[in-house]
């Protein structure tokens, strides 16, 4: 048995006629769009929420994009409003790229991130974020190598942190990324490290205590036209699932309406190399 998970990323700024997705939102992300200075920020919103209900759709195709509704978790985490199917998703963008991670509920939930990784960054805020074993692997390696590795644990930490929807109430050092191998990731977590306030968080997925569910996590670095990202996911397995299917698409023109018919998006398949494996 397969976890089935569909990746969709596009990069926003070359989606041309994006104004096309504004029809599919809602009163409240038009408002929430509003209230953004600068436009290429409000018309990142715009393709980053109206390509999510397109994504949702496909999963679904009876229900209508715009007829999507969203709640929150305890932690703010969104999801799917009660009454519509139940699939679990995971939006993430930066600059000039949105991504967004579809797949059931009952598989559990998704984190996904996406980070600029051409940006300049100074690496000493590892020693304040990361785990201990973390920081000592990022400066045992070449100049060369620091800023990749950075970014490629910086968006692994942020898709953890996203699955488990505890967001930044979970500190950064309570868990840790390590690469045995080429290809390879190993995940640990550090209990003795972790808030009182979040070993038993309800209603999201515990981060410390012992269950059936482990994660697996993907994680890519992508060259685009205008800028380099890190994109990393995070999942939930368990003995009943041991292995999951990624399928990656890119969005490259904008919805099409034809007569009688719900928009849709003109998609490519990608081939991305992933590093990956179950924690």
């Amino acid at each position: 048995m397969t976890q089935d998970t569909i990746l969709w990323v596009c990069e926003d700024a070359r989606l041309v006629g994006a104004e096309a997705l504004d029809p599919l939102l809602d009163a409240g992300e038009r408002a929430r769009r509003s209230r953004f200075r600068f436009e290429h920020l409000a018309r990142q919103y715009t393709v980053a929420h109206g390509l999510l209900r397109l994504a949702l759709t496909r999963k679904c195709p009876h229900i209508e994009p715009a007829d999507w509704r969203f709640s929150a978790g305890p932690y703010g985490k969104p999801g799917v409003a009660p009454g519509l199917p139940p699939l679990a998703f995971s939006l993430a963008h930066t600059r000039g790229l949105v991504a967004i991670a579809v797949g059931a509920a009952e598989d559990g939930p998704l984190g996904l991130d996406a980070e600029d990784a051409g940006r300049s960054v100074d690496l000493a805020v590892a020693n304040r974020f990361f785990a201990p074993v973390e920081v000592e692997d990022l400066f045992h390696l070449p100049d060369g190598e620091r800023l990749r590795r950075f970014f490629t644990l910086w968006s692994l930490k942020e898709s953890f942190l996203k699955a488990t929807g505890l967001g930044l109430s979970l500190p950064l050092d309570t868990f840790s990324f390590t690469f045995p191998g080429a290809g390879l990731l190993a995940f640990a977590r550090h209990a003795d490290r972790v808030p009182e306030s979040c070993r038993t968080a309800p209603g999201v997925a515990d981060p410390v205590g012992p269950g059936p569910r482990d994660y697996g996590f993907a994680q890519m670095l992508m060259e685009g036209t205008e800028a380099r990202h890190a994109l990393a996911l995070c999942l939930p397995v368990d003995a009943a699932m041991p292995a999951f299917r990624l399928e990656a698409v890119e969005a490259v023109r904008p919805p099409r309406a034809e007569s009688g018919k719900a928009p849709d998006v003109a998609a490519r398949r990608l081939e991305p190399v992933w590093d990956w494996r179950t924690s």
